[in-house]
């Protein structure tokens, strides 16, 4: 625990020194809570890139089998909370410490976490969008909490089928993945906390940032890269890190 401590001490350190610090997750922030089944969500739901599974072709020839596909998850949606990892997050880019963050999850947590710049870049769960006239609608709006409701989901205001807005193999890349692009430019440090960051096109977003420190239980491909690299769970990581912020009396807003 000593040694742990001490790197949380560092990456306090590079945290106060760096001038545009930005945060990558993945769904290694989740993974200590497999009993609210959200690692689950977001592991499962990034299958929607599988070309046998979920495609934006099958959604267009035949939403009513996607949806068979899928359903399980868009109810589950109410069973997900922030969880300490979110909820620090928010905390670090409130205190003027951390200025975005980019997630790779699809679960939408971490804006419901309270954080204010979010960059989805695999897309979300959370909402849902009409293909024909781009209505745009909350999935709580249109799915009750529990669960029953008539499938494939429909548009409002014109009846067609409702696409979940998380990406889907054969569409372009989200805009915000671009944006996060951007912002990766910019950064003057990168923080990757729970994902090993190995596939493509996502493993490019740290390649922009100079200084990159690695948060994960497992070893990621850019740790040798890291000028600091804590191989542990990230919520006992980031639960550290308040407390040895609190200890310092650190805030820049």
């Amino acid at each position: 625990m000593k040694k742990l401590i001490g790197k949380v001490t560092k990456l306090m350190e590079i945290l106060v020194k760096s001038k545009y610090a930005v945060v990558l997750t993945g769904p290694g922030i989740t993974a200590e809570y497999d009993s609210s089944y959200t690692k689950n969500l977001n592991n499962r739901l990034m299958t929607m890139l599988d070309p046998e599974e979920f495609t934006i072709g099958r959604y267009k020839d035949d939403p009513e089998s996607f949806y068979d596909l899928g359903a399980p998850f868009f109810s589950m949606i109410y069973e997900t909370a922030p969880n300490e990892v979110h909820l620090a997050l928010a905390e670090l880019e409130k205190q003027g410490l951390i200025k975005s963050v980019i997630t790779q999850n699809v679960d939408g947590l971490q804006k419901v976490a309270g954080s204010k710049k979010v960059f989805e870049i695999h897309g979300t769960i959370k909402t849902a969008s009409c293909t024909h006239c781009n209505r745009k609608v909350a999935i709580e709006d249109v799915i009750p909490e529990n669960g029953e409701c008539e499938l494939p989901l429909h548009c409002p205001d014109c009846g067609e089928p409702l696409k979940p807005d998380v990406r889907l193999h054969g569409e372009p890349l989200p805009e915000d993945f671009y944006k996060a692009k951007e912002e990766a430019r910019r950064a003057d440090l990168m923080i990757i906390i729970g994902s090993a960051i190995d596939l493509s096109p996502d493993n490019e977003l740290p390649a922009a940032c100079k200084n990159i420190v690695t948060i994960n239980a497992e070893p990621t491909v850019y740790d040798g890269k890291a000028i600091l690299s804590i191989q542990e769970k990230p919520v006992l990581v980031l639960k550290l890190l308040l407390e040895v912020i609190d200890k310092r009396d650190i805030n820049i807003k």
